[in-house]
């Protein structure tokens, strides 16, 4: 008899169990030996017999079919090396049946020939699933608790690297870690398209396709979250990982609600006004339309920005930094001396006092949305304990609730951090108006913005490099008249009331603008 010899494990049999490579060998040719069986090839798998999916096998398969009539059986060692999944196993045995080769074991012998050994055959081949089934069950069971326990249990995502702390499964952060923490808070600004990220983080050398990127920014991992299936009647929950997050909870929630369409109003940085700060602010003397911005790839692969008009075929284009230095010029034509700043600070100190009420409206509005979502959280506890709302309903909500929280929290913590906008204003940037060129130099593009916005009641337009025209506001002209009247030493006080009447009620160079 000519037979092929099939020998097989997998990562979870152990050797002790008879499964080693070497004990199989062994039996299996003295079994031949002993019989006088032709022994033709021998093949060793490493791999799960859960399916016939398998290398080693697909290769016998394709001899058996290449060399017909020539094998008789495929000799294992029990059959649950054979397979471990009743249905495809007796479905590849009809399959060699057709191929006139049977299959027989060593310690399971069946005789094919007798059709009540078909319910033993059954049996032989039931259990091994049975056992596969109850392995997967507990592999999964106990997966589940890990992760529950803060253990990651998969392949670490992008950002992270597998990582043993004692014995328990976790993750650490790697080169790619800053990155990932960029992508997130450009997704979270609100100031960019989800796939102009993905293509920066493929300029850095991190490929991704679209999916892979949408899976990213929902990944929970990166705020130190691990998502759990629900499993049987136990629900899907956020636990707490082992790992160091590489955001706040906060920008993780931002990012999301920016990729699904649902982001609030909320204070951002915004880089494009760095780059764009007169976008808004310039208009074009033809069409009279605002000017809008974007960058162009030169021949040299290098990028330079400019202000154009929208219209097509518009010849008005200007390069950002000449632009800004028309700006500037216009700037140095207002900066305040010491004794005009003194008197501005004075005049502002009146009016900043009355206007501080509204921030202190806005934290004890802020600190009552903080403690509705914590009401929140603490009645849907007491629902779920009274069993009102079953556990993945409990969970789904406690979720939502919870990011609530973190976005509020973190509104307030802005505000407070803050400080007193006005006081802060004065002591801090007042001054810097008897510098306000270098002021708006180093300022960031919403503080540019504001200074702008205060400054100016018109958009600018700029002809052959420079600012035409110069649309002041009301108090920025007056101000410029009270400098020009000091430098003729008209009466202090007198200039003084002046400047009251015109700045209070109404804004100019507010605070809350700068």
């Amino acid at each position: 008899m000519n037979v092929i010899l099939y020998k097989r494990v997998s990562t979870d049999d152990q050797a002790d169990r008879g499964f080693s490579l070497q004990h199989q060998e062994k039996v299996l040719n003295d079994y031949c030996n002993l019989r006088g069986y032709n022994i033709i090839d021998t093949y060793t798998e490493d791999y799960s017999g859960k399916t016939f999916d398998r290398p080693e096998w697909k290769k016998l398969m394709a001899y058996i079919k290449k060399h017909k009539k020539s094998v008789d059986q495929v000799l294992c060692l029990r059959w649950d090396r054979f397979s471990r999944n009743q249905y495809d196993a007796l479905t590849t045995i009809k399959e060699l049946e057709k191929l006139g080769v049977g299959v027989g074991t060593v310690e399971q012998h069946i005789d094919f020939s007798n059709p009540d050994n078909k319910v033993l055959l059954s049996l032989y081949l039931t259990l091994p699933e049975i056992e596969n089934d109850k392995n997967s069950i507990r592999t999964t069971e106990g997966m589940r608790r890990a992760q529950i326990e803060g253990c990651w249990t998969g392949s670490a995502p992008r950002g992270y690297s597998n990582y043993r702390d004692g014995d328990k499964s976790t993750l650490k952060p790697n080169n790619d870690a800053p990155i990932i923490i960029e992508a997130f808070e450009k997704m979270a600004s609100g100031g960019y398209a989800a796939d102009e990220i993905r293509r920066w983080i493929n300029q850095r050398g991190m490929k991704m396709h679209k999916q892979t990127f949408l899976d990213l920014i929902r990944n929970p991992a990166y705020m130190g979250k691990i998502y759990v299936k629900e499993w049987k009647k136990e629900p899907s929950q956020l636990s707490q990982g082992l790992h160091p997050p590489l955001i706040s909870e906060e920008i993780y929630y931002r990012a999301n609600e920016v990729l699904n369409g649902r982001k609030r109003k909320m204070k951002f940085h915004d880089d494009k006004s760095d780059l764009y700060p007169l976008k808004g602010f310039l208009a074009c003397p033809v069409h009279n339309k605002p000017l809008t911005a974007y960058g162009a790839l030169s021949r040299n692969k290098s990028i330079h920005h400019y202000y154009v008009c929208p219209v097509n075929q518009c010849k008005s284009r200007h390069r950002i930094s000449a632009a800004h230095k028309s700006v500037e010029d216009i700037l140095e034509m207002i900066q305040l001396s010491a004794q005009s700043l003194n008197l501005y600070r004075k005049i502002l100190e009146r009016i900043f006092d009355r206007e501080d009420f509204q921030r202190k409206v806005e934290i004890e509005k802020l600190q009552k949305e903080v403690a509705k979502f914590k009401l929140r959280k603490s009645t849907l506890q007491e629902r779920f304990l009274d069993n009102d709302i079953d556990p993945q309903e409990y969970h789904d909500l406690k979720a939502l609730v919870e990011k609530d929280i973190v976005i509020a929290e973190s509104n307030l913590n802005t505000v407070l951090k803050v400080g007193s906008t006005y006081k802060n204003y004065i002591t801090k940037e007042v001054p810097m108006l008897e510098n306000l060129v270098q002021f708006f130099r180093k300022a960031d593009g919403r503080t540019k913005k504001k200074i702008l916005g205060c400054i100016f009641d018109e958009k600018m337009v700029i002809e052959n490099g420079r600012v035409a025209t110069t649309p002041f506001s009301k108090p920025v002209s007056i101000l410029l008249m009270i400098i020009k009247e000091l430098e003729v030493s008209k009466n202090k006080k007198e200039v003084e009331n002046d400047l009251l009447s015109i700045m209070a009620p109404p804004s100019g160079l507010e605070p809350e603008t700068l």
